[in-house]
């Protein structure tokens, strides 16, 4: 077990060690948009602020049919030179849709040379419209969406070793999803609860009038099974300036029986802010983590 102390906020590309502003300046603008999304509650947004193309990305539009017959929509990013044995799934956070986590996509995509599928839960982008409840952490249902993503990534790109990366309620569901599938390659939880019920005794401290209704539902709770962890690798990711889902909490999550699995806290980063306000520490931490999967 390894924590890491990261205190640098500069933005450097982490192939060449140089200073890579532009991608940084657009990481914050779409921050900035993200964390007005985000309350820890369901708030999906139907329109895209922008696609892949956009961020001079080649990639393929999907449909992808989940086992209850919904369908969900994924963007499959390319990189330039596929030089890798990963495809990385990237889980998103409970608001916006996939089009807020382009501009990191393309971080990943051009810093590691690795695909990477964005995918919007059923009720979000242009995903089949769904009666979700805007006061719930979650919904089961998104984890049958990601298993879905995994299904699909698995049969269209057999040579492929499985990734996840989750953001937030993603991070928690895709800890799940490890709980749950064999034979994923790794992973990556960023911000992620523990469990609905600590993180909803934390926010009704700090906000007593605040709704929030926890669904039961162990597909929605990470550390219920986290003995049972089968994905070969954790990397756990935590800002210190979180104020509702404290280190403690994630801490627990390293009880995953894993060899392969790491705990990093991001001084001076809050909520889903590490990529941002720490590129180059953060894409230390996930070539590391790369290099540990087999």
């Amino acid at each position: 077990m390894r924590s890491g102390n990261y205190r640098s906020e500069s933005s450097f590309d982490v192939q060449t060690n140089e200073p890579n502003m532009l991608l940084r300046y657009n990481l914050i603008i779409l921050l900035g948009l993200f964390i007005a999304e985000t309350a820890f509650a369901i708030h999906p947004a139907k329109d895209y602020i922008s696609t892949p193309a956009q961020s001079g990305m080649k990639y393929d539009s999907l449909n992808i049919s989940t086992s209850d017959h919904f369908r969900i929509t994924g963007w499959y990013c390319k990189p330039e030179s596929d030089t890798t044995n990963f495809l990385l799934i990237l889980a998103g956070g409970d608001a916006g849709n996939m089009s807020y986590d382009v501009p990191l996509a393309q971080f990943l995509t051009q810093n590691f040379s690795i695909p990477v599928l964005l995918f919007d839960y059923r009720g979000f982008g242009s995903s089949q419209a769904f009666a979700y409840d805007s006061t719930a952490i979650g919904h089961p249902e998104y984890l049958t969406d990601l298993d879905a993503v995994v299904a699909f990534a698995r049969k269209s790109y057999p040579a492929k070793k499985i990734l996840i990366y989750g953001r937030s309620l993603g991070a928690s569901l895709a800890i799940v999803e490890g709980e749950l599938q064999s034979g994923i390659a790794g992973v990556i939880a960023e911000s992620p609860y523990a469990s609905q019920a600590q993180l909803v005794k934390r926010i009704m401290e700090a906000n007593p009038t605040a709704t929030l209704n926890p669904i039961a539902s162990t597909k929605l709770e990470p550390l219920q099974n986290i003995e049972h962890f089968q994905a070969k690798g954790l990397l756990l990711l935590h800002g210190m300036k979180e104020k509702f889902i404290i280190k403690e909490d994630v801490e627990s999550l390293m009880a995953a029986p894993t060899a392969n699995k790491k705990f990093y806290d991001f001084a001076d980063c809050d909520h889903l802010e590490m990529p941002f306000k720490a590129p180059q520490q953060f894409g230390e931490a996930i070539a590391e983590f790369l290099g540990n999967c087999p």
